[in-house]
């Protein structure tokens, strides 16, 4: 009872703060508010007070919060199968992504890159016959772009994100290749974060973290894999493109001694590729072989252990 008192406070609250003026509190209750109603799955009270919210946002000149939150009120009306509607407000979304990308002075480039990736989607919504490409396209190089500036700054975990992003947004245009060079780019900002690691924490507190770096490897390799499938066809250049990000992929993998069935499966599954000389990766791993600390330490040793299996696929 004491909840329910709480919420029908909250909305005469909201109410009022918005019949006196009061419009920036409002859009931030009404969005509180439609928050809750959806935990309470309550969709249609969360559906009308996205939707109050997103009007005060635009009220407030704020095309980015009302895109959210009226996103927010398709996305319920269409759990509730209210097709009409649904249309309607991703409509209005994707009106506010647009207005927000021509007005994105003073806007970061992950900022706008989610923004055009959000308009993307809003459009397919609305109608799936229309090419979302170039907003797809748009994204993906703000994506990359922002990665590159979380590399200079060396935040390695933020550019990871923004690389995958940057992947998914160019595999939905097709841009295979561009997909590919983007997933090993994440992987060597994944093997730099690993390396951070394990020059400032203890060597225990360090495995601890590598369990779940190891898991987001995998999963990324498991991108990559589902990648390449859309691959055949591709001109030879493009190819030897995707060969090249796929050595570093190759890097990563051995560096942190990580040899997981969907990396195996990754030199095994060439396709198109097939024309590259096995002799390029093996070389790295010799390298690799070379540069490792061969301290006897319990990570030397995982790192052979993955370079003798790498080296039992390539020489079948």
């Amino acid at each position: 009872m004491d909840k329910d008192k709480n919420l029908e406070t909250a909305v005469r609250d909201a109410e009022r703060n918005y019949s006196v003026g009061r419009i920036l509190d409002a859009a931030r209750d009404f969005q509180t508010i439609s928050i809750i109603f959806g935990g309470m799955k309550d969709y249609v009270s969360a559906a009308r007070y996205a939707v109050k919210s997103g009007d005060c946002w635009v009220e407030c000149g704020d095309p980015l919060r009302a895109a959210s939150q009226y996103e927010s009120a398709a996305h319920y009306f269409e759990m509730l199968g209210d097709e009409e509607k649904y249309r309607v407000y991703y409509r209005k979304a994707l009106v506010q992504c647009v207005l927000a990308d021509r007005r994105s002075e003073g806007l970061g480039k992950a900022v706008r890159a989610r923004n055009l990736r959000r308009a993307a989607v809003c459009q397919s919504k609305i109608d799936d016959s229309v090419s979302v490409s170039h907003y797809y396209g748009k994204a993906a190089e703000f994506f990359v772009s922002a990665a590159r500036d979380s590399v200079e700054k060396k935040m390695f975990d933020e550019a990871f994100g923004l690389y995958r992003s940057a992947a998914e947004c160019y595999s939905r245009t097709g841009e295979y290749p561009l997909a590919v060079g983007c997933l090993a780019d994440a992987l060597a900002c994944l093997a730099k974060l690993s390396e951070e690691y394990r020059l400032h924490l203890e060597e225990e507190e360090y495995r601890e973290i590598m369990k779940r770096e190891e898991k987001r490897f995998d999963s990324t390799i498991g991108e990559l894999l589902e990648v390449l499938e859309g691959v055949d066809g591709v001109d030879d250049a493009a190819v030897e493109r995707m060969w090249n990000s796929l050595l570093t992929v190759v890097r990563v993998g051995v560096a942190l001694g990580r040899c997981g069935e969907n990396l195996l499966r990754l030199l095994e599954r060439r396709g198109s590729m097939a024309h590259v000389e096995r002799a390029s990766v093996l070389e790295i791993l010799d390298e690799i072989i070379s540069s490792c600390d061969s301290d006897g330490s319990a990570i030397s040793e995982g790192v052979f252990k993955v370079v003798k299996r790498l080296r039992e696929v390539l020489e079948r």
